[in-house]
Formats: structure tokens, sequence, C-alpha cells
């Protein structure tokens, strides 16, 4: 069988979802199938490719469309997300994201403890200061696996 160049791409996108996720065992557990499996939609000497089903769980798990990536830019077009927003392309700014809203978060807990009672709309502020928080995680983990891909395609080719 000749692999082509989206080939290696598929796979290139399908091991930064397994660096996403931690390990092939876990990606594994959220894609529905065996760590051997992932093991071998990841591996570049393999020639099984990732479902889509398998995809699109890790992609939804990780917050970062990898494989769609691939497949969108195969067929000439690119993705954007809904909400018209790209991941940073810098570590730095998506760290930046996180220094932020951890001092929001950090500000919201210290003003709620200050007289040792944490009323119903503190606990609320706290929450929501947390989500923001997760989503900037979430944005970092996307632009470092977004440039780790980039790293590997241009080693492989």
């Amino acid at each position: 069988m000749q692999r082509d160049e989206w080939f290696f791409r598929i796979k290139t996108a399908t091991r930064a979802l397994v660096k996403m996720i931690g390990t092939h065992e876990d990606a594994g557990a959220i894609a529905g199938v065996s760590k051997t499996q992932m093991h071998r939609w990841a591996h570049p000497q393999d020639s099984d490719l990732i479902t889509l089903t398998a995809a699109m769980k890790l992609e939804a798990e990780c917050g970062m469309p990898c494989v769609s990536e691939v497949m969108a830019a195969q067929s000439g077009f690119r993705l954007v997300s809904a909400e018209g927003k790209a991941p940073p392309n810098c570590m730095v700014t998506a760290f930046a994201g996180i220094a932020d809203e951890f001092g929001e978060v950090s500000g919201r807990v210290a003003d709620a403890i200050q007289d040792g009672l944490v009323s119903p709309n503190e606990h609320t502020a706290i929450n929501d200061a947390l989500h923001k928080l997760a989503e900037a995680v979430r944005v970092a983990k996307g632009t470092s696996a977004s440039l780790r891909a980039v790293d590997e395609m241009r080693r492989a080719s």
C-alpha cells in the first residue's frame, strides 16, 4: 500500500490526540477501544487509521479537532470554531490566559473567605471563575497540541 502524505498527517494528528489525553490506554478508554488498537492507529508503520467515531470522541475530550483539521485540509478547507476564535499560536499567550484566569479564581476565593463564610453568590462566582480557568487550560492544551503536530509534520517531511 502506498502511503501518501495525508496518511502520515492523519497518523500525526492521532498521535497529537493521544499526547493530549496522556497515554494510549487513556485515549483507548475514551475512544472505546483497547490501548493496542489506539497504538496501531497512532503508529505510522501500521496501516490501520483511526475511525471517525474514535476521532470525534478524542477531539471532543481534548477540545482540539486534530484529525478533522487534517481531513478538511486534504479537501482544501480550514476549520473555524463555532465562536469564530482560533486558539493562540503562541504558548506564551496561552499560558498568559491561564495566569489571568488563575488570578481571577484566587481573587474570588480570597474575597469569599475573608469573612469566614462562603455565600451562595460567592460560590457561584468562584465556580464561574473555575470554568473560565478550565477553558483557558483547554485552549493552552490545544495550542500545545497544534504546535506539537506542526513540529511533527515538519520533521516527517
